[in-house]
């Protein structure tokens, strides 16, 4: 009997034989409201749903924090699991750290240092796998994080905070990162994790049919504003397959809103160039 309780747990510290695991993502929603319905059959029906950042805050509609927390609430209704932090979602300024405390998911930032309630990483278990999930904003703070709003915070590189992370976080069957970035410090991080099962990203607003690969790790995008849902399905082969779902049309934004994006993109500027 001894023998034999000792071989279930050694067999049951391995990762399952045979897994699958489903992986739902979006990115830059950018509170697009109008179109969430849409996404929201793919969302359900998956093992992991992830947000690559931009999704609480629309420059372009001069959106308010009342309708961050809309869209905060149906991330919690369809069971996201964590979100990366993007610049987007900074500008919302200390309202932020109001609406961080109410979530129930994740928000990470594994190169952030300053910001009340954001994480380096979250450990999941789904279909017998032990995942870790990192999040990493890009590495040029006077574009992420406009000095004004965050005077105090700060934006590491990128490769060098994943290597301290992965020194310190728990032991794991899977890695998946989720960036907000542009695909360029994407693949160049990638590369250095070259045990990151999948990067999804946000900021380019790309429209990634195919992965883009960089190594062996394939990196997706799902477009921007809720008018694409991706979908991943990895098993111990690694990316089994990938589709780009197409849902929505953009929302309609007027000239008029230039203005106001124009002035404000100016005192991030002047704020940061004074830093």
């Amino acid at each position: 009997m001894r023998f034999l309780f000792l071989a279930v747990l050694a067999v049951s510290s391995f990762p399952v034989l045979g897994w699958e695991l489903t992986i739902a993502f979006t990115n830059d929603l950018h509170v697009a409201l109008e179109n969430l319905e849409l996404l929201e059959p793919y969302l359900l029906k998956a093992d992991l749903v992830l947000d690559a950042g931009d999704t609480w805050e629309d420059l372009y509609r001069l959106t308010d924090f009342p309708a961050a927390e809309e869209i905060a609430r149906w991330m919690e209704r369809v069971g996201y699991d964590a979100k990366v932090l993007g610049n987007h979602d900074a500008y919302l300024g200390p309202s932020l750290v109001e609406l961080i405390r109410t979530l129930d998911f994740a928000v990470l930032g594994t190169n952030i240092r300053g910001i009340p309630g954001v994480v380096p990483w979250i450990s999941v278990q789904r279909n017998g796998l032990r995942i870790l999930i990192l999040g990493f904003l890009g590495p040029k703070r006077a574009v992420y994080f406009p000095y004004p709003l965050w005077p105090k915070a700060r934006v590491l590189d990128p490769i060098a905070a994943a290597q301290e992370a992965l020194g310190k976080a728990p032991e794991h069957d899977l890695l998946i990162i989720v960036a907000h970035m542009e695909l360029a410090d994407a693949v160049a991080l990638a590369l250095s994790v070259p045990e990151c099962a999948l990067l999804v990203l946000g900021h380019d607003h790309l429209f990634l049919e195919e992965p883009v690969w960089a190594g062996h790790v394939p990196i997706v995008q799902a477009g921007h504003r809720a008018q694409a849902v991706g979908l991943v399905t990895l098993n111990r082969e690694g990316l089994r397959d990938y589709r780009l779902i197409r849902v929505g049309n953009p929302p309609r934004t007027s000239p008029v809103t230039l203005l106001p994006i124009v002035f404000v993109a100016l005192l991030f500027l002047l704020g940061s160039v004074r830093q």
